[in-house]
C-alpha cells in the first residue's frame, strides 16, 4: 500500500521559502546540520493534519519557548505581543513587511491529497442579530487603524478565523477554545518530541487505546530491545484528581512491578515511540531526533521495530536526526526490507533550504564509503 504521503511542498514556513520533496517513503528521516528547518518540517506536518489548529499552533509555539501565556494584558499592546510571535512562523521573520504571503503545506502522489494554507489578517467584531459577535473582514489596516489580529486556515473542505487572543487565553483556559474550530482530519498524526518529554497525560491516553488488545505484545516486543527481562507493561493511577499516571514494568529480575522510568532514559524513549507508533494507524508518526536517550547499540533493532510496524499499520514515518549512528542504523533496517526507506538531507545553499534525496540504493552506497549524508 502507498504512503499517506509521496509529494511534499512547504511554502513561507519558517526557514523554507519554497521546498519540494518527490518520492518519500515508508519510513522518511530527515538530516542535516542546524538550522537547516528539520524540526520546521515536522512541524508543517502536523499543521497540514491538524484536526484542532489552535491548540497545534499554541503548541509549536511554546515548544519553540515562544511566550504565549496570557498575562491578562489590554488594548493594542496584546495584539501586537501575539501578532509577533506568530509572525515566528512565517518565512523571513523577522525581516517582514506590512504584507506577506500566506503559508502553504500540501501533498501529492499518495492516497488522498491534502493542502492547507494558514495567514494572518485584520478583522472587526460585529455583533450578529441573534447577539452573537463575529469576526468581519476588515483586510491590510492603513496608518492609525486598529483591527483585531486573526489566523486565516483553509483546507480543501474548510475555512477558520481564529482570534490571536483566543490563542493567548489557550495557556491558562483550554476550554474557551469553541468546538466549531475543531474539524475532522483524515490524516491522524501523533508527534514526539526531542527529549522525550510527554506527559503521563498524553502516554495514558494513548496506552488506554489499546489496552487489553494485541497491540500490548507489540509495546512489550519493542521495549525487550533494551531489556529481554521484561514481560509486561502497564499504567497505573490516575484515578482521583490531580493524581499522576505512571508506566509500570514486570521483569523476571524483579519479584514485582516497578516504575519504567526506574530503567532509564532509553527505555522511556523507546516506549514513547512505540506506543505512539501503534497509535498512528493509518496515519503519520513524528519523531523529532530519533536518536535522543538511545545507545548505539539498540537503534538498528529499533529501526527494524519501526519498519516492521508502519508497514503492519500503515504508518508513514517522519524522523529527524544527526547522528551518523542513528543513518547508518537506518539504513542497515531499510536494505533488510521490502517497504522503501528515504534519507532526505537538507542543506542551506544560498540562502535557501535544499533538500537531497536518498533512496535506498544511494544510501547503501553513500554510507559504505563515509559519505556525508548529516
Amino acid at each position: 500500500m502507498a504512503p499517506a504521503i509521496v509529494d511534499l511542498t512547504i511554502e513561507r514556513f519558517r526557514a523554507f521559502r519554497a521546498l519540494r520533496l518527490t518520492g518519500l517513503g515508508r519510513v522518511n528521516l530527515i538530516t542535516g546540520q542546524n538550522n537547516t528547518g528539520k524540526s520546521s518540517l515536522l512541524e508543517a506536518l502536523r499543521i497540514l493534519t491538524s484536526d484542532y489548529l489552535p491548540v497545534t499552533i499554541h503548541n509549536i509555539l511554546t515548544h519553540r519557548e515562544v511566550d504565549v501565556a496570557d498575562r491578562e494584558e489590554s488594548g493594542k499592546q496584546a495584539y501586537d505581543e501575539i501578532t509577533l510571535q506568530v509572525l515566528t512562523l512565517f518565512h523571513g521573520f523577522p525581516e517582514l513587511s506590512g504584507s506577506w504571503e500566506p503559508i502553504v503545506v500540501a501533498t501529492g502522489g499518495g492516497r488522498q491529497p491534502m493542502k492547507s494554507t494558514l495567514m494572518l489578517d485584520w478583522f472587526s467584531e460585529e455583533r450578529a442579530e441573534d447577539g452573537t459577535r463575529r469576526l468581519s473582514h476588515q483586510g491590510g489596516l492603513l496608518d492609525g487603524e486598529e483591527g483585531i489580529p486573526a489566523l486565516v486556515f483553509n483546507t480543501s473542505d474548510t475555512k477558520h478565523v481564529f482570534s490571536l487572543k483566543n490563542l493567548r487565553s489557550y495557556t491558562y483556559h483550554r476550554r474557551r477554545l469553541i468546538p466549531e474550530y475543531k474539524r475532522p482530519s483524515s490524516t491522524p498524526c501523533i508527534s514526539i518530541s526531542p527529549y522525550g518529554g510527554e506527559s503521563t497525560v498524553q502516554l495514558g491516553a494513548l496506552w488506554d487505546n489499546i489496552a487489553l488488545s494485541d497491540l500490548e505484545d507489540q509495546v512489550v516486543e519493542a521495549l525487550r530491545i533494551i531489556d529481554p527481562s521484561l514481560s509486561a507493561v502497564s499504567m497505573v493511577g490516575g484515578d482521583l484528581p490531580g493524581r499522576s499516571r505512571t508506566a509500570i514494568v514486570r521483569s523476571h529480575k524483579i519479584p514485582r512491578p516497578v516504575p519504567l522510568r526506574s530503567f532509564g532514559d532509553g527505555l522511556n524513549r523507546l516506549f514513547g515511540i512505540v506506543l505512539s507508533l501503534v497509535n498512528a494507524k493509518d496515519g503519520l508518526l513524528l519523531i523529532d531526533e530519533f536518536e535522543n536517550g538511545m545507545h548505539y547499540s539498540v537503534q538498528l533493532d529499533t529501526w527494524r521495530m519501526i519498519f516492521k510496524l508502519a508497514a503492519a499499520l500503515d504508518v508513514q514515518v517522519f524522523a529527524t536526526s544527526h547522528s551518523w549512528d542513528a543513518i547508518e542504523a537506518f539504513q542497515q533496517a531499510a536494505a533488510e526490507t521490502s517497504e522503501e526507506g528515504v534519507l532526505v538531507r537538507l542543506a542551506h545553499i544560498e540562502g535557501e533550504i535544499v533538500p537531497t534525496v536518498f533512496r535506498k540504493d544511494e544510501l547503501r552506497i553513500a554510507t559504505r564509503n563515509h559519505i556525508e549524508v548529516r
